[in-house]
């Protein structure tokens, strides 16, 4: 056990389940974390996602798409491009799963 001050939050993070055949994306869900008081859902990044072939081209117009309209604060805007880049890395390596 640790005292609470100790405890580490992850600055932002990307849970993401890709269902590939044929190196096409048939279904995404995709959420986020560390950006909000509760994770968020991204459908518009799921629809995108859906029935285009595996490319990193795709993976990084998704995370461009998984910040579109974000209003940060002034002290947390870093976390616009943190969080872009971890939506793009993570969907990249759940692509190359076998």
């Amino acid at each position: 056990m640790r005292d609470r001050q100790s405890y580490q939050f992850a600055l932002a993070s990307a849970a993401v389940a890709l269902d590939i055949v044929a190196g096409t994306i048939r279904g995404a869900r995709v959420a986020v974390g560390g950006v909000a008081t509760v994770p968020w859902r991204l459908p518009a990044v799921e629809r995108e996602l859906q029935g285009r072939p595996i490319d990193a081209g795709l993976f990084r117009r998704a995370g461009e798409l998984s910040v579109a309209g974000a209003q940060p604060l002034r002290e947390n805007g870093f976390k616009v491009e943190l969080l872009q880049r971890t939506v793009e890395r993570q969907l990249a390596t759940v692509a190359a799963m076998p």
